[in-house]
């Protein structure tokens, strides 16, 4: 009988220089810098909730303070690559509100030095139990990994979204868990319905949008979560016999102003509600402990 193996995660994605200026687009009082790439905080939020994480990611020669970064966070340095092309980096432009928009530059994030280390080694990828994807890798990257992916449950987030081409010959079979905002799986339906989610001059709620996503071909095995801001989370889960009606969880109950939103799209509920608290992107992830002790004062 063979023992099967604890929950490791695997995550193939981006490690970027964050450079932020909050205030309006042609005005800002503050200049800072901070570590970020949706696959390295997707890695930090796995140790923080206490769960078992590989990162595997590049950045150039301009950004090993960003690795010795992550290594003070937990994460194992030598699953870093140093690439020739410049550590990538996000424009990330913050209101007062909270709200962001973000201008990214792939940079190192599009080496597949990972993919070249795995095959010359004769590993097609390292042993894990999930493994968690995003778009601000190289495209060639991501289906490396699905395609090798054996025994894995798999979690993408194609963000930013991919374009209308790679959304229909993107192989959604092969991912178990999608995660989108309202945004993306409008355009998701778009692409792959040739229209536009509306009905006559209505716009269509992002609840009847996952329905006919999950109605579609592409997606009949695959569990669809849409974030929905601050209306909360929605899902559709075959996986759970959720085949008719969403599921829906409203939005955590904030204790504080919103100070920051770029986090908290890797994260759901209760964490991305603490997250938005809080400046910054790593630095904003609560623990597991936190997001407990949030839960019983509820």
């Amino acid at each position: 009988m063979s023992i099967p193996l604890p929950s490791r995660c695997a995550v193939r994605g981006s490690i970027i220089r964050n450079i932020v200026r909050p205030g309006e687009t042609l005005s800002s009082y503050r200049y800072e810098r901070r570590v970020g790439g949706k696959g390295a905080n997707q890695a930090i939020s796995i140790l923080k909730a206490g769960g078992l994480v590989d990162f595997y990611g590049a950045i150039g020669d301009d950004g090993l303070w960003v690795r010795e970064t992550v290594a003070r966070l937990g994460l194992d340095p030598n699953s870093i690559e140093i690439s020739g092309a410049p550590t990538g980096r996000a424009l990330i432009q913050i209101a007062d509100s909270g709200e962001n928009s973000i201008i990214l530059f792939p940079g190192a994030n599009h080496s597949q030095l990972i993919e070249e280390k795995w095959i010359t080694s004769g590993t097609t990828l390292p042993k894990c139990t999930h493994l968690l994807l995003q778009n601000e890798i190289h495209m060639e990257s991501t289906l490396y990994a699905l395609n090798n992916a054996n025994d894995t449950t798999t979690i993408f987030n194609p963000s930013p979204m991919l374009s209308a081409q790679q959304i229909k010959d993107f192989p959604w079979g092969k991912v178990d868990w999608l995660i989108v905002n309202e945004g993306e799986a409008e355009d998701l339906f778009t692409a792959l319905y040739g229209q536009a989610p509306t009905l006559g001059s209505s716009r269509v709620s992002p609840e009847e949008i996952m329905k006919s996503l999950w109605g579609h071909s592409s997606f009949q095995t695959t569990n669809i979560v849409c974030t929905l801001g601050a209306d909360g989370v929605s899902a559709f889960l075959p996986a759970f016999h959720r085949r008719k009606k969403a599921l829906y969880i409203p939005a955590a109950t904030l204790q504080g102003t919103v100070r920051d939103t770029t986090g908290a799209g890797r994260l759901l509920h209760w964490a991305a509600g603490m997250c938005v608290e809080k400046p910054g992107t790593i630095d904003s992830l609560p623990t597991m402990d936190e997001v407990l002790a949030r839960m019983s004062e509820q």
